[in-house]
């Protein structure tokens, strides 16, 4: 009885010695399942139809955390989010912040989004028949897509896209005023008497009040005027 009783003694002695919240081993399995939700989690802000997150070899097969539910946070660096890439991953537990790890991710997200279905220049208008909507994997540029509501608002290339280009905002502008190579009005005046108005070709793109230059092919010179209108350019002579 004696012993049973300085038994109970010691034990509860421990206990009461014990810090609040117990040490509770994280499979890194389960670290790993943790991450990659939180990944296609991450990815449903650029409304992707379908995602796929591989997190790859950890060399721990547990990570030891205080008591309590285990959460994760993928910190985004200033480039976004690439195909392969080790991320830093924030453990918190109840909300509060524990420890970071370091986990390398493969990730694909796929969208349905404009690519080019034939050659498209620079500098024109992209035609709706140039362009095609494919669900494609989008990594790399995640919320820098076209749709189609997007090309039926008329805008330039400002690079060459060849076929099975993805067609991204990076490389487009909304159809300015006057496009560079289209046929233009230009307007001559002296003063605020207008006196003659000629055929040119716009050597510059450009929106109303900017300054360009054209050319007429007719007498094969180049003038500088203003953009005062869709196609008219007003030359001061």
């Amino acid at each position: 009885m004696k012993n049973l009783i300085k038994t109970l003694l010691i034990a509860s002695i421990l206990i009461s010695t014990m810090p609040a919240g117990f040490s509770q081993e994280l499979s890194i399995e389960k670290f790993k399942s943790l991450v990659k939700e939180q990944a296609q989690k991450d990815l449903l802000k650029y409304n992707v139809d379908e995602s796929e997150v591989v997190v790859g070899h950890l060399p721990v097969e547990t990570l030891s955390l205080p008591d309590g539910k285990v959460s994760v946070e993928i910190v985004s660096g200033s480039t976004g989010l690439s195909a392969r890439e080790y991320k830093k991953i924030n453990i918190k537990v109840n909300g509060r912040y524990v420890r970071s790890y370091y986990a390398p991710i493969e990730t694909k997200a796929y969208k349905y989004a404009a690519v080019a279905k034939q050659v498209i220049q620079r500098d024109k208008v992209i035609p709706l028949q140039a362009v095609e909507f494919k669900k494609v994997n989008i990594v790399g540029n995640l919320g820098n897509t076209l749709d189609q509501n997007d090309i039926a608002r008329e805008i330039v290339a400002t690079k060459m896209f060849y076929p099975g280009d993805l067609i991204t905002k990076r490389y487009t502008i909304s159809k300015p005023d006057i496009v560079k190579n289209a046929m233009v009005t230009v307007n001559f005046t002296t003063g605020s008497t207008l006196n003659v108005s000629v055929e040119g070709i716009a050597l510059m793109q450009g929106n109303i009040g900017d300054t360009i230059q054209v050319k007429n092919k007719r007498f094969n010179k180049i003038y500088t005027g203003e953009v005062v209108g869709v196609n008219q350019v007003l030359v001061q002579i």
